[in-house]
C-alpha cells in the first residue's frame, strides 16, 4: 500500500515591498505556532518558515486542509499564496520538513510557481482527476474570505471556531459572548456569504475525504 501525504506550500504576496515586514512576519511565525498546536495530531511535518517569506508543512491526509487554510488566513492577516501537492515521499519521515522530499514536496512545489502565475489564491495538485475541480472550489472559497472586512473577518472566524467547538450553536449564544445584536450577526453572516462558504467547505471534505479512501489513493 502506497504512503500518500498532503504538502502545504505558502508564500506571502508582495512581502518584499511591504513597510511592515517585520511585523508580517512575525505574524507569520506566530499562525505556523498556532496550526502547529490546533492541528498536532493530523501534521507529520510540523509548519515552518522556509526560505524567508515561504512556509511549509506536511498532513497526514486532506481531513483538515480547509482548517488549516483557515486558521493561516485567519491569524497571518496578509494575503498569500498556497501550492497543495498530494503523493508519496521518497525519504524517511521526519518531524522537520526540511528533511523529507519526494513526490509531494515536488507537486506542492509547482503547484505554489502555478498559482503565483495564473495569479490563483491557491492550486491543488494530486494527480486525479479532480485537480481542477478541487482548484476551482478552493479559490472561489478564498475569493469569499478575502473580500471580507477586518470586522467581518473577526465575527465570522469566531462564529466558525464556536461552530467547530459545540455543533449546533445558535446566534443568541454567539451575540451574548461577543456583545453586538442578533440581527447585526445574522447581517454580518449574510454579508460573508458564510452560509454558501460552510456548504462549499462541507462539500469539499466530503469530496476529498471519499476520493481520498478510494482505492489506489488510499494512504
Amino acid at each position: 500500500m502506497r504512503n500518500r501525504y498532503v504538502v502545504m506550500t505558502g508564500d506571502l504576496k508582495a512581502s518584499r515591498r511591504l513597510e511592515d515586514r517585520a511585523k508580517v512576519q512575525e505574524s507569520l511565525k506566530t499562525a505556523l505556532q498556532i496550526v502547529n498546536t490546533l492541528f498536532s495530531d493530523d501534521i507529520v511535518a510540523k509548519f515552518v518558515i522556509v526560505r524567508g517569506d515561504s512556509f511549509q508543512g506536511m498532513l497526514s491526509s486532506p481531513g483538515c486542509l480547509f482548517d488549516v487554510y483557515f486558521e493561516l488566513f485567519d491569524k497571518i492577516g496578509h494575503q498569500f499564496y498556497l501550492g497543495i501537492g498530494i503523493g508519496e515521499i521518497a525519504t524517511s519521515l521526519s518531524a522537520n520538513v526540511g528533511e523529507i522530499d519526494g513526490e509531494a514536496f515536488h507537486k506542492s512545489s509547482e503547484a505554489l510557481e502555478r498559482a503565483k502565475r495564473a495569479k490563483l489564491w491557491i492550486v491543488f495538485m494530486s494527480g486525479w482527476e479532480i485537480d481542477r475541480i478541487s482548484t476551482c472550489l478552493l479559490n472561489l472559497m478564498a475569493d469569499v474570505m478575502w473580500d471580507w472586512t477586518a470586522r467581518q473577518r473577526e465575527i465570522v472566524a469566531y462564529y466558525r471556531r464556536l461552530k467547530k467547538e459545540r455543533g449546533n450553536v445558535t446566534l443568541a449564544e454567539v451575540v451574548r459572548d461577543i456583545g453586538i445584536k442578533k440581527q447585526t450577526l445574522s447581517m454580518i453572516l449574510k454579508r460573508s456569504r458564510y452560509k454558501l462558504l460552510a456548504e462549499a467547505e462541507r462539500a469539499f471534505a466530503d469530496f476529498i475525504s471519499r476520493k481520498w479512501q478510494t482505492g489506489n489513493n488510499k494512504p
